[in-house]
C-alpha cells in the first residue's frame, strides 16, 4: 500500500512538471517568449471596442472568408454609405490618424514627421546588440564590425555617453543603430516606480542629443524585461512611441564578472538557431572577453548561412512574456508618469533618429532633391495624392513613409476604407484580405512577405503594390508642385484647389 501511494506521488509530481514546463512557468535566463503568429491578433481598425461599429474585426486563425457575401456587403454598404464625400471630392488621410497601439485604451503623440523605413533583410539574420557601452572597449569592437563589414545595435547607458560623447559620434557615423538603455543601470530606481524609469529614458535622450544631435525611439530595458516590466511599464512606453527590444540567444557574458571568451563563445553555439536572431552581447569597461569572443561569434553565424544587420523598424520587435509574478513589489505608471517620458521623444528641438538608416537617408536629402527625387519630396513633407477607384485620396505628410524610390507605405485600412472596401486579417497566415465595392477582392501579405508590415499593431503595405492590385496595371508617381501623385483621375488645379479647400 505505502509503495503504491509512492508510485502515485512520483508520478503526480511528473505530470506536474511536465505541465509547469509547458505552459512556460520555467523560464531560461534570457530565453524570449515565441513570437505570435498562429494565434496573433492585429487589429486594423481604430480601436478593439470599435470592431463591431466598424464592420471590421479580426479573423482567428483558421477562420475563413466568404469573399462573394463580403463583396455583397461592401457594395451594399457603399450603396448606402452617407458618411463619406460624393463625387471626387478628396478623401483627407491625416497626419497621426493611424499608429494605433492594441490595449493602450489611446493612440500614441502625433508625429508629424514623414519617416524613411529602411527595407528588413532578406534570409537568415544575426542582429548583434551591444549593452552597457559606450566605454574604452567600444573602439575595439567599432573595429572588428568596420573589418566585417557589420552594422550592428548599441544600447548605451546615458552615464556612459557623457563620459565618452566621441565614442557615440563614432557609433553614429559608421552607420550603426542606437537604443535607449537607461541612464545608470541601477535595477533597484528603475524597477521600483516607472517615474525613475521614464527620469532615466529622458536623461538619456538628453545625452544623445547633446553628444550626437539624435534621440532614439528604441529601448532595451536593464535585465530585459520578464520580471521587471509589468503591462503597464509596455504600454506606457508604447504610448510614448518607443520599440522595446529584448533578445533570443544569452551569450552568457555578464552571467557573472569575467566569463571567459570560450565559455561565450560555447553558448553561442549551444543556443537555438532561428532565422532572426538577435544575441545580447556588452561592451562595457568590463568585457574584454566578449571583444575577444567578437570575431569567432561573426565567423560562427556567417557559416550558418547569416547575414548581419542593425536593428530597424522593419525588424519585429522580441520581447519577452510578461512574468506571472514580478521581481519588484511597486504600483502600476500613472498618467502622469506616461506623460513624463514622452519628454525623450518630444522635446523642443530634439532631432529624433529613430532607428538605424534615418540619418543617412537625411543626408542624402538634400542630393536627392536636386534631381526631383519623389522620395526626397516625401521627406520634405508634401501631399501624397492618390487616384484609385474613381476616388482622390491625399494623405498628409506624416501619414505616410517614404519606402524606396518611388514608394511609399500607406496605412492600409485608411486608404481601404476611404474607397468603401472592407478587410479581414487572417491571423495563421499574416494575410490581409481586402474586398472593394467592384468586387475586386485580393489578399496582401504582411511582415517577411513584402510589400507589407504590421508595425505598432497596424498594417502598412506598398503603394504600388495596392494600387496594381486595383487598377490592374503599374502605376507611376509625378511631381506636381508641392504634391507627389499617383494615378490619372484627376489633374493638377483639381487636386490642388481641393486641398487647399480642406
Amino acid at each position: 500500500m505505502i509503495r503504491r501511494r509512492i508510485v502515485r506521488a512520483v508520478i503526480a509530481i511528473v505530470f506536474a512538471v511536465s505541465a509547469a514546463a509547458w505552459s512556460g512557468w520555467f523560464v531560461d535566463r534570457g530565453e524570449a517568449a515565441e513570437e505570435a503568429s498562429v494565434d496573433e491578433q492585429v487589429w486594423l481598425e481604430s480601436s478593439p471596442a470599435a470592431a463591431d461599429v466598424a464592420g471590421q474585426a479580426a479573423v482567428e486563425a483558421g477562420s475563413t472568408v466568404d469573399i462573394e457575401g463580403e463583396a455583397r456587403v461592401v457594395q451594399a454598404d457603399a450603396d448606402a454609405d452617407k458618411e463619406t464625400t460624393t463625387g471626387n471630392q478628396p478623401v483627407i488621410i491625416k497626419a497621426g490618424s493611424s499608429g494605433y497601439v492594441p490595449d493602450s485604451g489611446s493612440a500614441p503623440s502625433k508625429d508629424n514627421s514623414t519617416k524613411t523605413l529602411p527595407d528588413k533583410p532578406a534570409g537568415k539574420t544575426v542582429y548583434l546588440t551591444f549593452d552597457d557601452g559606450p566605454s574604452k572597449l567600444t573602439p575595439q569592437v567599432l573595429d572588428i564590425l568596420k573589418k566585417e563589414g557589420i552594422k550592428a545595435t548599441f544600447f548605451v547607458l546615458g552615464e556612459h555617453v557623457n563620459e565618452h560623447p566621441d565614442l557615440l559620434k563614432r557609433i553614429v557615423e559608421e552607420g550603426h543603430t542606437v537604443g535607449n538603455h537607461t541612464y545608470d543601470h541601477q535595477y533597484k530606481e528603475l524597477y521600483n516606480s516607472f517615474g525613475e524609469f521614464a527620469r532615466q529614458i529622458v536623461k538619456t535622450e538628453e545625452a544623445l542629443q547633446a553628444a550626437a544631435g539624435i534621440r532614439t525611439k528604441l529601448v532595451r530595458a536593464p535585465g530585459g524585461t520578464y520580471g521587471n516590466f509589468d503591462q503597464s511599464y509596455f504600454d506606457a512606453m508604447t504610448k510614448a512611441g518607443y520599440t522595446m527590444f529584448d533578445w533570443n540567444v544569452d551569450s552568457g557574458d555578464s552571467v557573472r564578472v569575467g566569463v571567459p571568451a570560450a565559455e561565450i563563445i560555447k553558448n553561442i553555439h549551444n543556443s537555438k538557431l532561428s532565422d532572426e536572431t538577435v544575441v545580447l552581447l556588452h561592451d562595457s569597461s568590463i568585457h574584454g572577453e566578449s571583444v575577444k569572443a567578437l570575431p569567432e561569434i561573426i565567423r560562427y553565424y556567417k557559416e550558418k548561412g547569416y547575414t548581419f544587420a542593425p536593428l530597424t523598424e522593419a525588424v519585429k520587435p522580441v520581447t519577452f512574456r510578461l512574468a506571472d509574478k514580478l521581481k519588484w513589489s511597486r504600483p502600476k505608471a500613472t498618467s502622469a508618469e506616461e506623460t513624463s517620458v514622452r519628454e525623450g521623444l518630444e522635446a523642443k528641438g530634439a532631432s529624433p533618429f529613430v532607428f538605424s538608416g534615418e540619418l543617412e537617408a537625411s543626408a542624402g536629402k538634400a542630393a536627392s532633391a536636386e534631381t526631383g527625387s519623389t522620395t526626397a519630396a516625401a521627406q520634405d513633407g508634401q501631399e501624397l495624392v492618390v487616384y484609385a477607384a474613381d476616388r482622390t485620396l491625399i494623405f498628409e505628410p506624416g501619414a505616410y513613409w517614404a519606402h524606396g524610390e518611388g514608394d511609399w507605405l500607406i496605412p492600409l485600412r485608411d486608404m481601404i476604407e476611404a474607397l468603401n472596401g472592407k478587410l479581414s486579417w487572417s491571423a495563421s497566415d499574416r494575410k490581409v484580405r481586402i474586398v472593394l465595392p467592384s468586387g475586386t477582392s485580393f489578399d496582401l501579405k504582411t511582415g517577411d512577405g513584402q510589400p507589407g508590415i504590421v508595425q505598432q499593431g497596424k498594417v502598412y503595405a506598398s503603394l504600388r503594390e495596392v494600387l496594381l492590385q486595383i487598377e490592374g496595371k503599374p502605376v507611376e508617381a509625378v511631381q506636381n508642385g508641392n504634391q507627389i501623385v499617383f494615378g490619372n483621375g484627376g489633374n493638377a488645379s483639381t487636386t490642388s484647389t481641393a486641398s487647399a479647400a480642406a
